[in-house]
């Protein structure tokens, strides 16, 4: 390992592929801080929760898409919920889709003091070794979040096996 790859720990699982509904930007790391805390100011703002029939329950994702490249390029962030597939013919048209690809994840805990929690365990992502696919990657905002001391996000990075 370079001086600049990190060794992270993480746990391993394989998901299956799922649709997620919500509101969408394009971004890049360049300015991801700014574009993200905007969208993320408008999901609340908007209550996209209520508007959105399907859904699965109220645990919010935040999805990383359609990158054009590794971490550095342009890539979408979506912030919504998981739809029953059985059910998710009824959107607004306003709502971006994103089917969650199918595959193998890494499984990283993000808790502790937000969002510095979650821009650490990025980092470390980043400079780790572990070989991304760059398809799908998302966080999950479950009840772990919203408790008190814990706020806990769990963050899935899509890798190859």
């Amino acid at each position: 390992m370079s001086a600049q790859t990190q060794e992270i720990r993480a746990g391993l699982a394989s998901v299956e592929s799922f649709t997620v509904a919500g509101i969408s930007i394009l971004t890049s790391n360049e300015k991801a801080a700014e574009d993200i805390n905007a969208l993320w100011e408008r999901f609340f703002q908007e209550k996209v929760g209520q508007n959105i029939s399907g859904k699965t329950d109220d645990v919010i994702y935040a999805v990383y898409s359609d990158y054009e490249g590794d971490h550095e390029k342009p890539y979408r962030f979506t912030i919504g919920y998981r739809l029953d597939d059985t059910l998710n013919d009824n959107l607004a048209p306003k709502f971006h889709t994103i089917p969650v690809q199918e595959g193998d994840y890494a499984i990283l805990s993000a808790a502790g003091q937000q969002p510095k929690a979650l821009i650490e365990t990025w980092e470390a992502i980043w400079g780790s070794d572990l070989d991304r696919e760059f398809k799908t990657d998302f966080e999950i905002y479950g009840p772990r979040f919203f408790e008190e001391g814990v706020n806990e996000v769990l963050v899935h990075v899509g890798v190859k096996i």
